[in-house]
């Protein structure tokens, strides 16, 4: 009889792990896996927590009948404490600690197939005091072979929606030095290119698993390594600026604004904004044309708009009109 698989579930990774690194970990992947899934189990169940030997394996992407002799030594390094600052625990306010993630792992002989695991009281209570997250799939996180496709993912996933300024809105951009990812991907290497090519192995093996295509060059002015990716359009469908679909709903609720009663406003605010969103309001032609020739008297609306996809392109905006009222 086969083993049944677990589905593998997303977790939210407190962003203070997710930009951290684990100490004494060299380039091995396996501890950052384990941590990953350690973490899905204390947001589920508190930090003292019990996992089968088939439910870790899985969720470190091992296979069933694989050496727990890696398990045993990527544990032992998550033991290994990391420093964290500015924080406060049982009432009293810390300015720096030396903490570890996990404080103890028991395998009992009784119950074999399973470990015991508790995590660090106070590293909860620096988590919780800590703001942010990085939802991640752990089904994609356990494929990962190498370290620098994991830790460049979970990098990705944590800033994709982040922009640089006076940068495209599309592109998604984040900038490292030598000395932050030697520590990340747990190298040591003196000089931008060794690390390169590392970097280039791990974005090979994140387009393989998740098809997301990420670029990196090194900017040898500024001394950064430059990580950048086209972001998709969170709203496909909308045929507006985004900047805009707020504005569009004031404006539109302002005139109308003797047709509702206080009591649904801000219920039919929020659903004209979704229709808007989905395109699924039959007048956004006519109501969004309107406040360009009111609000900001461009009466050419023809220029902003792109008949083969039917969407419009964002304008400079210039002084109010009159009549804007």
């Amino acid at each position: 009889m086969g083993i049944e698989k677990i589905k593998l579930p997303a977790i939210k990774k407190h962003n203070s792990l997710t930009d951290g690194y684990i100490p004494k970990s060299s380039k091995q992947v396996l501890p950052d896996k384990l941590l990953n899934a350690l973490y899905y189990k204390y947001e589920r169940e508190g930090n003292k927590f019990v996992m089968s030997l088939q439910e870790l394996k899985q969720l470190l992407g091992l296979k069933s009948d694989g050496n727990v002799e890696r398990i045993y030594e990527a544990i032992g390094i998550l033991r290994h404490p990391v420093s964290v600052r500015d924080f406060t625990y049982k009432g009293k306010k810390a300015k720096w600690a030396s903490i570890s993630f996990l404080k103890e792992a028991v395998r009992w002989v009784e119950k074999e197939n399973y470990i015991e695991f508790e995590i660090s009281d106070m590293m909860i209570e620096v988590l919780k005091q800590k703001v942010g997250y990085t939802e991640l799939d752990l089904d994609i996180c356990s494929r990962f072979k190498t370290k620098y496709g994991l830790k460049i993912y979970e990098m990705y996933k944590r800033y994709y929606k982040l922009e640089e300024s006076a940068q495209d809105i599309n592109l998604g951009i984040v900038k490292k030095d030598l000395d932050e990812l030697n520590k990340k991907f747990g190298t040591d290497y003196k000089t931008p290119s060794g690390l390169l090519r590392g970097i280039k192995r791990g974005l090979n093996e994140i387009e393989k698993i998740t098809g997301e295509k990420i670029e990196c060059f090194y900017d040898k002015k500024e001394k950064f390594f430059v990580f950048f990716w086209q972001k998709k359009p969170e709203y496909p469908k909308l045929r507006i600026p985004y900047k805009r679909v707020d504005e569009l709903v004031e404006w539109y609720m302002k005139h109308r604004e003797n047709e509702f009663s206080m009591a649904n406003i801000e219920k039919y605010k929020s659903q004209l904004r979704q229709a808007i969103l989905e395109d699924e309001f039959e007048g956004l032609d006519t109501l969004y044309r309107g406040m360009l020739a009111f609000k900001y008297n461009i009466l050419d609306p023809e220029k902003y708009y792109d008949s083969k996809n039917g969407k419009y392109r964002d304008f400079e905006e210039k002084k109010k009109n009159l009549f804007d009222i």
